[in-house]
């Protein structure tokens, strides 16, 4: 049985984008995009929806398990699910504000529950923001922000928790004789429909500066997909931080504790939610 891809926020945007090249450059592979909505417009016959409320922990658990039933390989899994947004904390049912959820917890939730699934070369892009993330910018004593949450704050815990995870997962697999790559990729500016979700006010700005600065989903894609074939070159460690233009780049390791830290927080968080069922 041939190796798919699955591209979980691939129903727009960057995710989409992303889905779209790797459909056309494999169009013998099926590829799996996933997200609230079905796209109006899919391009490629190769490409499949299956739905999913990545906002949702017992939602994912639930969408892995089928996932898991039907016996797929997949050789690729991107993650970009997201959300843009000025709200303060908004906590889904499950009591883990919306923007974490999306942006760092469900996604880690993903990579768990689908290492079985993958290939033993399988390559893992998180697409969020690989330039900013460092353990100083997280408060150690409130990783959920359940009492300090900020905009600010959770952009920076996210990122820099993801950070942290890709170096856990390219241990852990490692030490298990798989060749799995884990890779953490800033995206830049890109011209998509994400700031239709901003107030009036902060929305035309936002769009107009997108339309000048920002570059399109494909070529967004094409980036980020040259960033993942410049990572698996590199033979020493398994993980990598790519920038916008698709260019790997060093960033300082972090130590055991702290990675440690932030893996045990996250699956106290995510299994506390999956018990609320």
């Amino acid at each position: 049985m041939a190796a798919k891809s699955l591209v979980v926020g691939g129903t727009g945007g960057i995710g989409y984008g992303i889905a779209c090249r790797i459909a056309a450059n494999s169009p013998s592979s099926t590829v799996i995009i996933s997200g609230r909505n079905e796209p109006k417009n899919i391009p490629h016959s190769n490409i499949q929806f299956k739905q999913l409320d990545a906002s949702s922990m017992r939602a994912i658990k639930t969408y892995t398990d089928e996932l898991k039933t039907s016996q797929d390989r997949f050789s690729t899994l991107v993650l970009s699910q997201g959300i843009l947004s000025t709200a303060g904390r908004t906590e889904t049912p499950e009591g883990i504000d919306r923007k974490m959820a999306l942006h760092y917890y469900g996604r880690q939730l993903l990579i768990r529950e689908l290492l079985p699934s993958l290939t033993d070369d399988a390559k893992v892009l998180i697409v969020l923001d690989s330039t900013g993330g460092s353990p100083d910018k997280l408060n150690w004593d409130d990783l959920d922000l359940k009492n300090n949450f900020s905009l600010g704050n959770a952009a920076a815990h996210c990122l820099s928790m993801t950070d942290a995870m890709i170096q856990n997962y390219a241990a852990e697999q490692k030490a298990e004789g798989k060749n799995r790559y884990f890779i953490h990729a800033l995206p830049g500016i890109v011209n998509t429909n994400i700031m239709n979700s901003l107030p009036w006010y902060m929305r035309l700005p936002s769009t107009g500066l997108a339309s000048v600065l920002g570059v399109s989903p494909d070529t967004c894609a094409e980036y980020m997909m040259k960033g993942v074939d410049e990572a698996v070159k590199i033979k020493d460690k398994n993980y990598a931080f790519v920038s916008r233009k698709g260019k790997v780049f060093e960033k300082p390791a972090w130590r055991e504790e702290q990675i440690r830290k932030v893996r045990d927080h996250t699956w106290e968080i995510v299994d506390g939610a999956l018990a609320k069922a």
